[in-house]
């Protein structure tokens, strides 16, 4: 007997891709759901099918929204780098074309740091917040998680050059194998031919080099952190959706950044790296799905 295997098809069935002007730029989402509005946030180098095992599900209670954000997937290439207020501007323009007054953000690592920023610069558009392993929380840590973090994005930025030297299917595998806990059991062939087709499309390959230098070494002048001053000006509910493998900021770091959000709560993912939606589903949707239905 054929062994079934799941795939994105199969995960998706029952949402759309729907495509939006947000702002002057065409901008792909997928989409399924009615109800309050729930816009799901990829992280660097990403795009929607990072949320394909949680759109439908979470569809049952909300209108969930996958986008491939500004510079990603297939949504139009900036001409110049994008930075903190592209970024939001975008998020917030695409919200307006596609008639959503306020919605629940959900941002994996730079996702949930374009939420965060959203949500201090737009608060009447946010109703809640969650931050699925987000960036550059910077809060007092102890040196282990510092040293932590340093590894993990020197690493990214290794892979991610390498493979804007040398493009390649294999170069994808490799910095995709990067966001996993077990990559062998979680990464697909599928999800690598995915994005590897994406990564073919014009200027991807610039937008990901710029988009990855820009989550550790900012110009000089610009400060975008989420610093304990900005994290108290948070006025949403908020969930910090943390694991226990992930590559990047330490569960104690984000621990940390979550005392000083006034409405804050903390979760944790267990056997999970950068990417807890895909490497287990059903925990991650039932802790969002909790969050965003309680009192």
């Amino acid at each position: 007997m054929r062994k079934h295997m799941s795939t994105v098809w199969l995960e998706l069935l029952g949402a759309e891709v729907r495509w939006y002007d947000a702002g002057g730029v065409r901008t792909r989402c997928i989409e399924a759901g009615e109800g309050p509005a729930l816009i799901l946030l990829h992280g660097v180098g990403g795009h929607a099918e990072a949320f394909a095992r949680n759109v439908v599900p979470l569809a049952r209670r909300f209108r969930v929204m996958a986008i491939d954000y500004l510079g990603f997937g297939l949504t139009d290439k900036p001409a110049q780098p994008a930075d903190r207020d592209a970024y939001v501007a975008h998020l917030v323009a695409l919200m307006d074309a596609a008639g959503v007054d306020q919605a629940h953000l959900a941002g994996e690592s730079l996702g949930g740091w374009i939420s965060m920023w959203t949500a201090l610069l737009h608060p009447d558009r946010v109703d809640r917040l969650i931050s699925v392993c987000g960036a550059r929380l910077e809060v007092e840590t102890d040196d282990a998680s510092r040293q932590h973090v340093r590894d993990g994005l020197a690493e990214l930025r290794q892979l991610t050059k390498a493979f804007v030297a040398a493009p390649s299917r294999d170069a994808v595998r490799r910095r995709m194998e990067w966001l996993f806990h077990d990559p062998q059991a979680s990464l697909t062939e599928e999800l690598v031919d995915i994005r590897w087709r994406l990564y073919q499309e014009t200027e991807a390959a610039r937008v990901l080099a710029d988009a990855s230098q820009r989550t550790s070494d900012l110009p000089a002048g610009e400060t975008n952190g989420l610093t304990p001053v900005e994290l108290g000006k948070i006025q949403q509910p908020t969930l910090m959706l943390w694991t226990s493998d992930n590559p990047t900021t330490t569960a104690a770091t984000a621990r940390r950044a979550a005392q000083h959000i006034p409405d804050c709560r903390f979760e944790l993912m267990e056997r999970c790296g950068h990417w807890p939606q895909w490497e287990d589903p059903a925990t991650f949707n039932r802790i969002v799905t909790d969050f965003l239905a309680s009192p």
